[in-house]
Parts: structure tokens; C-alpha cells; sequence
């Protein structure tokens, strides 16, 4: 065994290929009430709060050619969405990472995605991302009125 001659072989634990992210920041000075509104697929998000005016938007996409993203502002809102191409989008994926205002509303639509919360200080309520149907038997109840008219004088008389 010769000690002098490299490996051809990379360690094990080093990755072949080195994804460089394309990274973009935007600003966005708002007033309450404002949303966020996060629409992507293969996304983690990040949320940290802060006492500022403003909403600032990190994004990471990686494979990024894959990737369309498009950042808007508007009276109700900051918007981010950001769709995968069809074939070169199976590669992309994204990740942003939001400061915003301790005021500010958030709605997420990832298919699939995971958001992370920091620095949460106070209440949060998480709606069911489905609605539940109501139960069948309480819904199919009759009311008094349609009951046959017999069973109406056995319940007057107090007769069985």
C-alpha cells in the first residue's frame, strides 16, 4: 500500500456536487394591517418578528434556473410565490427566511413545504387545513313538528 499517491475517491462524507444558492433581499415598508402570503413548493420558510415597519424577505433557491419567483407589495400585502418549472423544477428547491412586524398576518400555501417560527411571544392558533363535516346524526334530527302524529299524543299522555 503507497501512502504518497491520493485517493481518486472524495471522502464520504463530502457532497459531489455543491449547490450555490441564488440569494436575493428585499424590503418592504408597510403599515398595519398587512399579510404575508407564501405560495411554493419544496420550501422551508423561516419567520422571525421584530418592532420595525417593514417586511424583509431572504430567498435561497437553489437550483435556482429551475425556479420562477416573483415578489410583489400591494395596500393588503407582501407576496411571494415561487413555482418550479416543469422538468428542471424537479432539482430547485427554496428557501426563505421572513422578519416581519409583530402586527403582520401570514398565510401559507406549500405543497410541500415546512415553516419554522422564532422568537413566537404570544397566542397562536393554527386553523385545521381541512374543515371537519359536521356529525351525520346531529344534522339528520328530527324536529318535533315532523314527528307522526301518534307518536306526538303518546309523549302528551304520557301513555307508552
Amino acid at each position: 500500500m503507497n501512502l504518497s499517491q491520493p485517493s481518486s475517491k472524495p471522502p464520504e462524507n463530502t457532497p459531489l456536487v455543491k449547490l450555490r444558492p441564488r440569494t436575493m433581499l428585499r424590503v418592504f415598508p408597510v403599515r398595519p394591517p398587512v399579510t404575508v402570503f407564501v405560495r411554493a413548493s419544496q420550501c422551508q420558510v423561516t419567520v422571525h418578528y421584530h418592532e420595525l415597519d417593514q417586511v424583509e424577505l431572504h430567498a435561497s433557491l437553489y437550483a435556482g434556473f429551475g425556479m420562477r419567483l416573483v415578489v410583489e407589495q400591494d395596500e393588503a400585502g407582501v407576496y411571494v410565490v415561487a413555482r418550479r418549472r416543469r422538468l428542471l423544477g424537479l432539482l430547485s428547491r427554496c428557501e426563505f427566511t421572513l422578519t416581519v412586524p409583530i402586527y403582520c398576518h401570514l398565510a401559507f400555501n406549500l405543497t410541500p413545504g415546512t415553516v419554522r417560527l422564532q422568537d413566537l411571544n404570544g397566542p397562536l392558533e393554527i386553523p385545521p387545513l381541512t374543515p371537519q363535516p359536521a356529525k351525520a346524526s346531529l344534522l339528520n334530527m328530527p324536529s318535533s313538528k315532523s314527528l307522526p302524529k301518534q307518536t306526538m299524543d303518546q309523549l302528551g299522555s304520557g301513555r307508552s
